[in-house]
């Protein structure tokens, strides 16, 4: 209970409330039907939760589940058996990192520092894979993670720092990838415009961006 708590006292009250699950799985399904038999073995072969499952663009399916080390790892293999061919990319996180957690489910950070990181990639279980090496091995904040759904089935990931910071982070997700099969077009903004920086704190989503105006005397 204490654990949960401490979980808790990261957000404010109107973010999610994450769970410290040490280890999460994500399996990403290019069939709706595969998607749901493997959730379905995956929680009847070890003690987990499917912490989430749905589909998301373009048709994919994706499965999330969280628990102790031990069960994810049996419950992730028993689950990537069960239609390999329908299996698009998967992802095994033992030892996840809380921001990487929190960003999957949602939680946003605000960007504290002047450089910005932008990681596309063509899966969204190659972009958990590369965030959680990216903010264990460099002092980023992972500012958004974004998985698949109104990006036509791309995820994107944000990381906010100073610039060598940001470098390294880049450097290790991308390291997650060595063929270059999934990452698009990773780049990094060494100075990002303060204007800019307050809409990416406040949301990558275009429409629901407040209005910004041009000054009295700026026209």
């Amino acid at each position: 209970m204490e654990r949960r708590q401490q979980s808790t006292q990261r957000h404010k009250p109107s973010e999610p409330v994450v769970p410290d699950y040490p280890a999460l799985a994500l399996l990403e399904f290019t069939s709706i039907t595969a998607g749901l038999r493997s959730a379905d073995t995956m929680i009847k072969t070890a003690p987990i939760t499917v912490m989430k499952a749905g589909t998301v663009h373009n048709g994919k399916y994706l499965v999330l589940i969280g628990g102790s080390v031990g069960s994810v790892e049996e419950a992730y293999r028993a689950g990537s058996l069960m239609d390999p061919e329908a299996l698009l990319d998967r992802v095994l996180l033992p030892r996840v990192h809380h921001q990487v957690r929190d960003g999957i489910l949602g939680c946003r950070q605000t960007a504290p520092g002047p450089a910005l990181g932008i990681l596309e990639t063509a899966t969204a279980a190659a972009c958990v894979r590369a965030a959680d090496p990216a903010v264990k091995g460099a002092e980023v904040t992972l500012t958004e993670i974004r998985l698949a759904d109104d990006l036509g089935g791309k995820a994107f990931a944000l990381f906010s720092g100073d610039l060598f910071a940001v470098e390294t982070a880049l450097n290790l997700a991308l390291g997650t990838d060595p063929q270059k099969q999934f990452a698009l077009r990773p780049s990094i903004i060494p100075q990002l415009h303060p204007e800019l920086s307050e809409q990416v704190t406040h949301s990558s989503w275009f429409g629901r961006q407040p209005l910004t105006l041009l000054r009295e005397g700026e026209l």
